[in-house]
């Protein structure tokens, strides 16, 4: 809980991460580029850097202290990434997940994930999967590792998150992963061309697939920089709409805001500002945001915009504080309302605790439909 002015607000903070990003899971120089980029991402937003251990490897005592009790989180929603190829156990499994949502429980909201490598295979048994431990979402993109790709007009990926939504699992979060990018209005400028595209980076010579022999493990593709979340919007439409029990959450930058904001005509649409938040409170970028987080604001409401912070890549106490004290400045007075105390309630954790069935800041029993 945050109080302040006399003000109490629930706080859910629908995108946190718990991974191990250490050079020991590393597989090799993939995954510590990987790494590196999530590092570097951390101290350009966070910042006070902690200790590099601490951003490498999420541990319960950050957990508790970053999140819990320095970030007044009431419930933390646990987004797994899996990167198979990049870590040799992986970055952030469900599994690992579910051993820390037991160890420190009424703590978190867990998530599944439909892995865009694995295709219709990897979707076998995930409604299983979904009431064995009571997830209450999924999370995926249409491609994440290299090489991995996943049409959002399969016919089975609708039968699963069918299967999903009827077991429980009602929220899908997609392009809602850790991001090394920019910020997302100089992404949407650069996609409208007013600006030219940088050249991507070279991997360097010793970049290459892992030879037999080597003490690290063997890939079979070539290393490639982990893709962008992004995803085809028509295709997400049709899903969207063919799905009206499903709420689909969407991370702000994953998408143009021109393209996002006309998403708001689908009711079961939501956007996490996760990589709008670090800006907040930034100087130079205070215009830019606001007219982001404006545009949002319009388009979707108060009742479908959700907090999140991205932890570890950012500390959520900051943000809690910020958004909470936030006026639109000046120059955008004229086209934004600021926000009242409802609003800021429902974006902080109202509006994450009815999608994911948080009362009180306990989970509420699934409501699962059952074949008669």
């Amino acid at each position: 809980m945050y109080d302040v002015d006399g003000e109490t607000y629930l706080v859910v903070d629908a995108q946190v991460h718990a991974w191990d990003a250490s050079p020991h899971n590393q597989a090799g120089p993939a995954g510590e580029l990987f790494a590196a980029d999530l590092l570097r991402r951390h101290r350009e937003l966070d910042g006070s850097a902690v200790p590099l251990p601490e951003v490498e490897r999420v541990t319960e005592d950050g957990l508790t202290r970053d999140v819990f009790d320095g970030g007044y989180v009431d419930r933390a929603v646990l987004q797994p990434v899996v990167l198979g190829e990049l870590f040799v156990l992986g970055f952030s499994p469900v599994a690992w997940h579910a051993e820390l949502a037991a160890r420190m429980p009424g703590r978190f909201v867990l998530s599944g994930e439909l892995d865009p490598d694995a295709g219709q295979p990897g979707a076998r048994g995930i409604a299983a999967k979904v009431r064995r431990w009571d997830m209450r979402g999924l999370t995926f993109c249409e491609s994440r590792r290299p090489g991995g790709r996943m049409e959002l007009r399969e016919s089975w990926l609708r039968r699963a998150l069918t299967r999903c939504t009827a077991s429980g699992a009602g929220v899908v979060h997609l392009g809602v992963a850790p991001s090394a990018g920019p910020a997302p209005w100089r992404r949407w400028r650069a996609a409208a061309g007013q600006r030219r595209h940088g050249t991507a980076p070279r991997l360097p010579s010793w970049a290459e697939p892992v030879r037999s022999g080597s003490a690290l493990p063997v890939r079979t593709r070539p290393v490639q920089r982990v893709p962008s979340a992004g995803f085809d919007v028509a295709h997400f439409r049709e899903l969207a709409t063919a799905l009206p029990r499903t709420s689909f959450v969407l991370g702000a930058g994953c998408l143009p805001a021109e393209q996002l904001c006309r998403l708001a005509r689908l009711p079961n649409v939501h956007v996490v500002l996760t990589e709008l938040l670090p800006w907040i409170a930034v100087t130079d970028t205070r215009v830019e945001f606001g007219r982001a987080f404006g545009e949002l604001l319009l388009a979707f409401g108060p009742e479908r915009l959700l907090f999140g912070s991205g932890y570890p890549l950012v500390r959520p106490g900051r943000l809690v504080e910020q958004f909470a004290a936030y006026r639109f400045p000046d120059e955008l007075r004229g086209r934004y309302r600021d926000l009242d105390t409802d609003a800021r309630r429902a974006i902080l954790g109202g509006n994450a605790a009815r999608l994911y069935g948080i009362e009180g800041g306990r989970l509420a029993p699934a409501v699962v439909a059952r074949r008669g």
